[in-house]
């Protein structure tokens, strides 16, 4: 064979054998696996939350219940879960979470390869995955025992949850279970958020543990609810891409671990944002403005969407009257919204007062809290400034950089969206902006983007947002015992 045909043998060959490759990863007998290393790695989750001292699964009566099982304490014996100290576990859960970013990412390619993978294989993942996670003790955060008492102070002690902190009620058992930072703070949420806080405890009684699994049963409940939502808006915009996004959220490992394993609101919040999207994506606008004004009233980070959706409403009017005219009926509900949710509990500015004390907040793991500590270590160690005024300059000088920043892509963004079904994309680059300008970030703030990404096309934003926001998993995450 002459060299001329070698080289068009070996072109050839090359493609085939990735082909091959492909094809063996995403085969029924590699998806059977994936499957099985993907239950695997979550019943090893459920049994590291299962240890004595609090480490993963957050301390609660369920693991008074374990110590009673003598099934479950012969198994934590046998796997020596009872016997491994702080510092392992965390080893354990930091290794855990590297499989589960592989079984995920494993789980998207085959979905993206499969056409006969549908929206039934999705949830019979996602589902017993969910039953899992709300049976086990709240997984690294507290937060779920917060939501507990604020709605106990308003179901059970008759008293206004937003200036009422839980450290009045120093005798309930549940206090010793809350986080010390919220112990003497009142409620930052949305009165929603509040009203189904208030519902459930009232379902679930007076039990700790009954009020656990009914608070995170209904945060399962939300994210099912998502990935039907999510399937829905892309079988409606973009159908090419229903089973890939649609499995991009359902199966993220931190949707299921922090948010549905921790109870965190934020999935009830980004039901209702996608509710919102399922509207306006159609067409429908007063529907989707009216859900997206609600959204704000589980937590009020979604008021951002709420201007962009308002900006680009106003961008499609000529006439400067009818902007006007237009602006005033969106405040004007939003007002009522507003004002009829939080009537029970109003108590002027006073209301508000814990959610102006948490914007105050900086943590290193975000982008501006990161450069807020660059800045004041180089005027207190270069410029010799004292350690307060450094500290004080620093915050002030990024947030004048960023604050603009962020205000003129919620202007922009908006009024470069030329269609209905451009919004989705435009919620996304709002709220992505956001977090990358804001000064505090926790690990579930990441869920409010997750959704926004499946429903966009997947280019290398969208890659990139999916796989860095998923590696901030084990930022914030609660590992101390106890």
């Amino acid at each position: 064979m002459n060299g001329a045909g070698a080289a068009v043998v070996l072109t050839k060959s090359r493609p085939n054998s990735n082909q091959s490759w492909k094809e063996r990863l995403s085969s029924e007998f590699s998806y059977t696996g994936m499957l099985c290393f993907t239950f695997f790695l979550y019943a090893v989750l459920a049994l590291l939350s299962l240890a004595p001292d609090g480490t993963v699964g957050k301390l609660s009566p369920m693991h008074g219940a374990v110590q009673s099982n003598s099934y479950l304490q012969s198994l934590l014996d046998i796997t020596g879960v009872n016997r491994a100290t702080n510092f392992q576990l965390q080893i354990y859960f930091m290794l855990l979470l590297i499989f589960m970013v592989i079984a995920y990412a494993w789980a998207v390619f085959i979905f993206r390869r499969r056409e006969d993978k549908g929206l039934f294989s999705i949830l019979c993942i996602a589902v017993p995955l969910c039953l899992l996670l709300v049976i086990i003790p709240p997984l690294v955060s507290k937060d779920v025992f917060s939501n507990i008492f604020y709605a106990k102070i308003a179901a059970r002690y008759h008293c206004n949850p937003y200036i009422v902190t839980p450290q009045r009620f120093t005798s309930d058992q549940l206090m010793a279970f809350v986080s010390l930072n919220w112990k003497n703070t009142a409620i930052v949420y949305g009165p929603l958020h509040t009203y189904f806080s208030v519902f459930l405890n009232l379902a679930a009684g007076q039990g700790i543990t009954a009020n656990i699994l009914v608070f995170k049963g209904s945060v399962a409940v939300f994210h099912i609810l998502n990935t039907l939502l999510v399937w829905s808006i892309l079988g409606y915009s973009a159908p090419g891409r229903q089973r890939f996004g649609t499995i991009i959220y359902a199966w993220n490992p931190l949707a299921l671990i922090i948010g549905v394993g921790g109870g965190h609101n934020d999935l009830m919040m980004m039901t209702l944002v996608l509710l919102a999207l399922f509207f306006l994506v159609r067409g429908m606008k007063w529907p989707g403005y009216i859900v997206l004004c609600l959204s704000v009233m589980v937590k009020y980070i979604t008021f951002i969407l709420v201007v962009a959706l308002v900006v680009y409403l106003l961008s499609r009017k000529t006439r400067n009257l009818d902007r006007l005219r237009d602006l005033v009926l969106y405040t004007a509900v939003f007002a009522l919204i507003f004002f009829l949710f939080f009537l029970p509990f109003w108590e002027g500015f006073r209301t508000f007062s814990s959610t102006l004390r948490n914007l105050q907040l900086n943590n290193y793991s975000s982008v501006g809290g990161a450069l807020s500590y660059t800045v004041s270590w180089v005027l207190q160690y270069i410029l010799r400034l004292s350690a307060e005024l450094a500290e004080t300059l620093g915050n002030v000088m990024v947030k004048l950089v960023l604050l603009p920043t962020f205000l003129a892509a919620l202007w922009f963004i908006p009024r470069r969206t030329y269609s209905w079904e451009g919004l989705p994309n435009c919620f996304f680059l709002v709220t992505l902006v956001y977090l990358v300008t804001t000064s505090y970030y926790m690990p579930w703030y990441f869920l409010w983007i997750l959704p926004l990404i499946s429903l966009r096309p997947w280019d290398r934003l969208s890659r990139y947002s999916l796989g860095i926001g998923t590696a901030t998993m084990s930022l914030g995450c609660d590992l101390h015992p106890y």
